[in-house]
């Protein structure tokens, strides 16, 4: 019996020792027979938190976590696929930042874990970048900045989104800053989700010359604007300013007529005649001389044009700079009358009339010559002398 008892050890202890590894599972004792959590496990027990649980993941760019839902009021499997689908799809940071997510789901005993796996396609930089924009005036604002910072992509939250004009924002204030937005960009505006009260909004703004290359130009305009203002600084009337301007502006280059990005530069310093550039170099200069001047905004032969109104003294003409310059038989300053291809609003700007004739001046009637006296007369005054 002994003999037996110790070959049946012996098999027992070889069987053991032949067992492949993996085979072998250790589990750590974790109470009353359940296995450990994750040490990074969020803790979770309703819907609302494990919705909470995975939009942490994406808030802190977490590729992979782990979930431990105990103790849960509903149905886990169901509620991880919906709250899964609605922080990818529906909610803005996960519709901005999430490309896919998967997910499995395994009980333990009692309590389930969760392994969510996340495929972002922003970066945690990204991510941290957004901007909160609680209203239309501070989004505005931070369009504008970004423009005058030449940012190529500003990202925001809008928590209270009701479908903004962008790209009418943008255009505006570089309208009303040509002397230092160089160029307008093209604005492209992305919104995440697709519907819904807060959205978080990618705009990029491109732009076909370098920052570098818009700060150089922004610079060379602002001499050429002071050196024409230097140039008229001494005349006193606005008849005499603006005769000099016209000659200032109209014999430094050999204007050429063609489509340009950066308007106002190529205007002043590259000699394009581009109606736009020239109408707001116009309306600089004369406004840092101290002339009365509007920037008209029309029509010419049915097409949207720009031009300009000027004062001469309390005298308005109309001045088309552009057609000037590349035609010089055509009159730099006209009347209304004189404007037959143009439409504008004529009731918003100055009209300009031509002005009365001057009144003839009233002849003083000569002299009344005194009629000779018949010759008997004379001969009777003769006799009497």
């Amino acid at each position: 019996m002994r003999f037996l008892a110790l070959l049946l050890l012996l098999c027992t202890l070889t069987s053991c020792a032949m067992a492949p590894s993996s085979y072998l599972s250790v589990q750590p004792h974790a109470g009353s027979g359940g296995q450990a959590e994750p040490a990074d496990a969020v803790a979770v027990q309703d819907y609302d938190g494990l919705k909470r649980a995975i939009l942490g993941f994406v808030e802190t760019g977490r590729t992979e976590g782990a979930i431990r839902a105990a103790n849960y009021s509903g149905n886990v499997e169901e509620d991880l696929i919906q709250a899964a689908y609605e922080v990818s799809k529906q909610d803005p940071l996960g519709a901005y930042a999430v490309d896919y997510m998967t997910h499995d789901c395994t009980l333990i005993v009692n309590y389930y874990e969760i392994r969510v796996r996340i495929t972002f396609r922003r970066s945690l930089r990204e991510i941290q970048a957004i901007e909160t924009i609680p209203t239309q005036t501070q989004l505005r604002s931070r369009l504008e900045e970004a423009v005058d910072r030449l940012e190529d992509r500003v990202v925001l939250r809008l928590p209270s989104y009701r479908d903004p004009d962008i790209p009418a924002m943008v255009a505006d204030y570089c309208a009303a800053n040509p002397e230092t937005v160089m160029e307008t960009p093209k604005v492209t505006v992305s919104a995440y989700p697709d519907s819904g009260s807060v959205r978080i909004v990618e705009v990029d703004l491109a732009y076909t010359q370098t920052p570098q290359s818009l700060r150089s130009m922004q610079k060379a305009v602002q001499e050429s604007l002071d050196a024409a203002a230097e140039y008229i600084r001494y005349r006193r009337s606005d008849r005499d300013k603006v005769g000099l301007l016209l000659t200032y502006l109209t014999e430094r280059f050999s204007y050429e007529a063609e489509e340009t990005a950066t308007p106002l530069y190529a205007a002043l310093c590259g000699g394009v005649a581009d109606p736009r550039g020239l109408t707001q170099a116009w309306q600089l200069i004369c406004d840092l001389a101290g002339v009365e001047c509007y920037t008209v905004e029309g029509l010419r032969s049915g097409q949207p044009y720009t031009w300009n109104i000027v004062s001469l003294d309390g005298v308005y003409r109309h001045l088309d700079l552009a057609r000037s310059v590349l035609d010089e038989s055509q009159p730099a300053l006209r009347t209304d009358r004189e404007m037959e291809e143009y439409y504008w609003n004529m009731e918003e700007y100055p009209a300009c009339e031509p002005l009365p004739d001057a009144p003839e001046e009233p002849q003083e009637e000569p002299p009344a010559e005194e009629e000779p006296a018949p010759p008997e007369e004379e001969e009777a005054e003769q006799g009497n002398a």
